[in-house]
C-alpha cells in the first residue's frame, strides 16, 4: 500500500514502461506469467498489481488482433505432440481464460 492508501502498482508500472517497446510476442510471455502468478496466488506484490498488470497487456494484445491469432495458434501448439509440458500447461490457461473473457470468439474461431 503507498502512503495514501491505495494500492501499489509496481508490477503494473514495470509493464506499463515496457509495454510499447517490446515485441507482441514477449508481450504475451508477459501476460502469461501474469496469469500464471494470479492462478497460483504467487505475487511479487499482490493480486490487484498483477491483475491491472494482466488487464493492461490483455487489451493491448487484444486491441492489436495478436490474441485471436495466438488463440487460433494455441489450438494448433497443443495438437502437436512436440509441446513441451511447461508449454502447453500455459497454452491451456490462456485458452480457459480466454474462452471466459472472450466468449463468443471463442467459440467461432
Amino acid at each position: 500500500m503507498t502512503q495514501s492508501g491505495e494500492p501499489e502498482l509496481t508490477v503494473y508500472y514495470r509493464h506499463l514502461a515496457a509495454l510499447l517497446n517490446r515485441s507482441d510476442d514477449d508481450n504475451f510471455r508477459a501476460l502469461l506469467e501474469q496469469a500464471r502468478r494470479v492462478s497460483r496466488g504467487e505475487y511479487e506484490t499482490g493480486l490487484y498489481d498483477h491483475q491491472q498488470a494482466f488487464r493492461l497487456l490483455w487489451h493491448h494484445l487484444d486491441r492489436s488482433g495478436y490474441l485471436r491469432q495466438a488463440h487460433h495458434d494455441a489450438h494448433t501448439r497443443l495438437a502437436s505432440t512436440r509441446t513441451a509440458p511447461d508449454e502447453a500447461a500455459d497454452l491451456e490457461l490462456f485458452l480457459t481464460v480466454y474462452t471466459q473473457v472472450r466468449p463468443t470468439t471463442a467459440r467461432t474461431t
